[in-house]
């Protein structure tokens, strides 16, 4: 079963089930919806609608004593060290449809209905979880297309690569690789970026980024949720962690080269103050105004996004000082 590719009922239906402890209610034994309802403090008609749809969707089986999570079904869906886990991606799909539904709201008033920027942003681990296996499809083609650019055993700072999956691509290509992000994220994973050999600093990339120099600066996927103001400045403070002729990394979605990036937008809107996403025109002009040249958009195989290479150039008035 695709999870996170199931009609919109069905993803509601199965992402407040897991979200709300549904569906590990009855994951080790059979048991009656009144029971799950009565351990959960939830109302019991509720409980036992949900749970017989979700085993007219062959997630649960329904037996004599009562509803059971399918074995099949339990790695996937709980066990966050299972190879196929995708619980906290069905969670996030969930949030975002919620998200999405109130996009009236956001017409009227112009502010987002959550903003993942802001520094007391509280769903970070969901969120994380589900960037890390978005992220694991083109992970290896993107490392494959970074790598032979750059020197062997090339030092590659990360920027807002706390999920992790692109980092340690690029180690088990023989990288040497620091991950940029925020305390809470950073605290998250750096268990597991250690262990792949990845080393980890906590802090603001809008406020200074590790001095370096690094052979390349890689920056996935998350240009889309700032402006272009503060994506100048990201790009110029990262200028100043590249050694001379340095590589800059742009993983995105791009206006009028992917078929998602419309659409993206709109996610943008309702989860950020100032995210968009934005046109090869846009990115070629912040890159000149922050001394690279030689820009080139690739796609990632298979997916909706392009890399956006560019090399470290003359001195500008935009560039800021790299703080650590």
């Amino acid at each position: 079963m695709n999870y996170t590719e199931l009609d919109w009922r069905w993803a509601i239906l199965l992402g407040a089930a897991l979200r709300d402890g549904l569906l590990e209610a009855v994951a080790e034994r059979p048991s009656s919806s009144a029971d799950v309802a009565g351990d959960l403090g939830l109302d019991a008609r509720a409980v036992h609608v949900v749970l017989s749809a979700l085993a007219e969707l062959g997630v649960l089986v329904e037996g004599d004593d009562g509803f059971l999570l399918g074995e099949e079904h339990r790695g996937p869906l709980l066990v966050a060290e299972h190879p196929e886990y995708v619980g906290q991606s069905v969670v996030h799909r969930f949030e975002l449809m919620g998200s999405w539904s109130r996009l009236p709201e956001v017409l009227r008033t112009g502010r987002p209905i959550e903003d993942r920027t802001a520094p007391d942003f509280g769903g970070a681990a969901t969120f994380i979880a589900a960037m890390r296996r978005g992220a694991m499809p083109g992970a290896e083609a993107v490392a494959a297309s970074v790598l032979p650019r750059l020197p062997e055993g090339a030092r590659i700072l990360d920027v807002g690569g706390g999920p992790g999956t692109n980092a340690e691509a690029f180690a088990r290509g023989g990288a040497r690789v620091t991950v940029l992000d925020r305390p809470v994220v950073i605290d998250l994973m750096r268990s597991t970026l250690h262990a792949a050999g990845v080393e980890t600093v906590a802090g603001d990339m809008n406020e200074g980024l590790p001095e370096g120099p690094f052979d390349a600066v890689y920056f996935g996927n998350t240009s889309h949720m700032y402006g272009p103001r503060e994506n100048l400045a990201l790009l110029a403070r990262m200028r100043g962690s590249l050694a001379p002729a340095g590589l800059l990394v742009v993983r995105e979605f791009v206006r009028g080269l992917g078929e998602d990036a419309a659409l993206f937008a709109v996610n943008m809107l309702v989860t950020t103050a100032r995210g968009n996403t934005y046109t090869a025109e846009e990115y070629e002009g912040w890159l000149a105004r922050a001394g690279y040249e030689g820009v080139e958009f690739e796609p990632v195989p298979g997916r909706s996004t392009h890399l956006i290479f560019a090399r470290k150039t003359r001195p500008t008035s935009t560039e800021e000082p790299a703080r650590a």
